[in-house]
């Protein structure tokens, strides 16, 4: 246990405008986007938002999108048309959605939270509810494509810009009727307001363009609109950019400027970013950014802006980054999105004292960023109740009906998180694991520098399999006569997966595998983390596999010393992650000097050469190399205990990758679901 007083400034209250938040603490503003399956949309994002408050933070930023009249009329053709709502909670101006929003709100209040509204109008950056279903354009102060959409957007006119203003104006004051405490005006990471601001993507020769008074007109032109018609008693902070990062974007100087400006314009506080859509995500940033990204620019803003608040994110992870933060006088709030989705209990347990028992953010943005971009909504790697709070979330958990003795069979992630939340029902769990470390293949995966912070994963595991009172058995092979022979009535059996290694690939049904595969000097991704002394020289990665173990591969060998060359037959490596990810990626593969010849098939290995076939085209190519090879291919179930334990009469559930070889996130999930389902007769068709 940490001392509770260790993080004195973090804990310490702050008077913003007319509230006072208990702490320095608050959730930063993101997409959420979720479906049904576990309540409804609006009523999952309630409970997402609610819980964040219920885990202590003091301020709960929530991003709310916009949608002008003219869009609801272009969207009914004039009338001749009848549109429907969109079903989520997430637009601010829509009175209809008030009575949802007040619900939200006064729970957030209830458990001593307070509610900010950011209103985000997107620009040419993001399809926001509207677009997308009515066909509209997307709108930008100029007529520049945008790096992420590559759309053309429409250039604002007059009459654009001041509805714009009034749909913010009315969202303000439908915040404020639901309870709201204020709202934030998005004017960072590439925006529709930022893109005013910057001279990068303001290319106007109007009252709106040219010099810094022009370019934000905009913004302080809504900012008095908004504060002559919410009155004092309202917050209204601005989320801006600390620096563009891009020739002729905005500086720290700028930045400087722009907030002088805000604090005389009316602003409550600023909340300090940076970045846009060419770094895409970089102000989402994973593990390989700075801790604290943005603090010393914030720190600078805060010095110019004559007393008013400051807030900061990104790469914030724990107690002692942000205590430091606050100590620094970089800031006088913490901004964190990522750190509470992956425990939203964070605050509080900080707090009290427990530092170990904080789930920490793993800045993968395996699951979150990226689960948004898929289309799935937000999740977390390791936190299985996010947009599943109603059900999973703090206070939920409850007690089995029957208690079972539980034999847990493998210590990765998948069989770790079975065990824990068997053990927290009630069940005696013992968890055997064949070698003398839990992990299972996150093990390799957090000694790749870009993933290191999947070490939280198994690292917080262990700690709580500690607490629920598990009983662990390292280096003990499992055999199912011996577990039945022990009195265990149900089995996990959470055995792993296995590498692929005949190089077969379902692009190519044809082949059964690579010829040459079986050559000693062919090896696999597992070999490439366990043994990597055997490396050296120029390496190929043949990479067909959907989990990125060969771009890690690949990182792992170039930081020995390797040449690496990457060969996929997907358009670009690291083909599970959308197109709009690769760029970091290949950025840093660039960095290591790891090369890529994507569109390509390995059909023979050679003992000098291997032979390549262009994926669409045909044509061959023999490339000379005479160094190992590593295929990533894939991996091949490992649950070969599965039919003996069931013939012997256990309840069994086969898990993560024993149950299909998938990604780490999956495999918790599964691992979890059957701690629920023990005294359900197994799981899926063995039921």
């Amino acid at each position: 246990m940490v001392d509770k007083t260790a993080y004195p400034r973090l804990f310490e209250p702050l008077t913003l405008g007319h509230v006072t938040l208990r702490n320095r603490i608050a959730m930063m503003p993101h997409a959420v986007m979720f479906g049904g399956g576990y309540g409804s949309a609006i009523d999952r994002t309630a409970a997402y938002h609610v819980e964040r408050a219920k885990g202590g933070a003091a301020l709960i930023i929530m991003s709310n999108f916009l949608m002008p009249n003219s869009w609801k009329t272009m969207g009914s053709w004039g009338g001749a048309l009848e549109t429907t709502p969109f079903g989520g909670l997430d637009l601010a101006n829509d009175t209809s959605l008030q009575p949802e929003y007040a619900r939200m709100i006064a729970e957030i209040t209830w458990h001593g939270a307070h509610f900010v509204a950011q209103l985000n109008a997107s620009g040419r950056q993001l399809r926001s509810p509207g677009t997308t279903q009515f066909g509209l354009p997307l709108f930008a102060p100029s007529p520049l494509a945008c790096p992420r959409t590559g759309e053309i957007p429409k250039e604002m006119d007059q009459g654009d810009i001041e509805e714009y203003i009034v749909t913010m104006v009315h969202a303000a004051l439908n915040m404020q009727a639901a309870g709201a405490a204020g709202v934030e005006l998005f004017a960072a990471q590439g925006y529709l307001l930022h893109e005013f601001l910057s001279p990068v993507t303001n290319k106007r020769a109007d009252a709106y363009g040219g010099s810094l008074d022009n370019r934000m007109r905009f913004l302080m032109d809504t900012l008095t609109a908004v504060r002559a018609a919410a009155g004092e008693n309202f917050l209204i902070g601005v989320r801006m950019n600390a620096v563009d990062e891009v020739p002729g974007g905005l500086t720290i100087d700028d930045a400087t400027e722009i907030a002088r400006r805000l604090r005389v314009g009316g602003a409550s506080y600023v909340n300090v970013s940076g970045l846009t859509s060419l770094h895409y995500p970089g102000w989402i940033s994973d593990i390989t950014a700075p801790t604290a990204q943005f603090a010393p620019y914030a720190g600078q803003i805060r010095e110019a802006a004559g007393g008013m608040p400051v807030c900061v994110s990104s790469r914030i992870a724990t107690p002692e980054d942000a205590e430091a933060v606050l100590v620094e006088g970089q800031a006088d709030m913490i901004g964190m999105a990522r750190a509470l989705i992956s425990d939203p209990e964070w605050p509080l347990k900080a707090q009290r004292g427990d530092r170990a028992g904080i789930r920490l953010c793993t800045y993968s943005n395996q699951t979150c960023i990226v689960g948004l971009d898929r289309g799935r909504g937000v999740g977390c790697i390791h936190n299985t109740a996010v947009g599943r709070e109603s059900q999973l979330g703090m206070g939920k958990m409850r007690n089995a009906a029957r208690y079972r003795k539980v034999a847990v069979i493998g210590g990765g992630p998948a069989g770790m998180a079975a065990a824990r939340i068997a053990a927290e029902r009630g069940h005696d769990v013992t968890l055997f694991e064949a070698t003398d470390a839990l992990g299972g293949q996150n093990l390799m995966t957090a000694e790749t520098g870009s993933r290191r912070g999947y070490s939280e994963i198994h690292r917080w595991q262990a700690e709580m399999l500690d607490r629920a009172g598990v009983t662990i058995r390292l280096g003990t092979r499992a055999e199912a006569g011996a577990i039945a022979d022990e009195g265990y009535a149900v089995a996990v059996v959470a055995t792993g997966s296995e590498p692929r290694v005949d190089g077969y690939t379902s692009l190519r049904p044809g082949a059964d595998g690579i010829q040459g595969a079986y050559h000693e000097r062919v090896a696999t991704v597992w070999d490439a983390f366990q043994n990597p002394e055997r490396f050296s020289g120029d390496v190929i990665v043949v990479e067909d596999d959907p989990h990125l173990s060969g771009t890690a591969a690949a990182e792992k060998l170039a930081s020995r010393g390797c040449g690496v060359t990457i060969i996929t037959p997907h358009m670009h490596a690291g083909a599970d992650l959308p197109v709009h990810h690769a760029p970091q990626l290949y950025r840093k593969l660039a960095r290591m000097g790891v090369a890529v010849r994507p569109a390509m098939f390995v059909t023979r290995i050679l003992p000098d050469a291997v032979l390549c076939e262009d994926r669409f085209g045909g044509a061959k190519t023999r490339l000379d190399h005479d160094g190992a090879i590593v295929l990533a291919m894939g991996n091949v179930a490992r649950n070969g205990l599965a039919d003996p334990l069931r013939a012997l009469g256990l309840e069994v559930h086969v898990v993560g990758d024993a149950l299909a070889p998938r990604q780490v996130d999956h495999a918790i999930v599964d691992g979890e679901r059957a701690g629920w389902m023990i005294g359900s007769g197994g799981n899926y068709a063995e039921a």
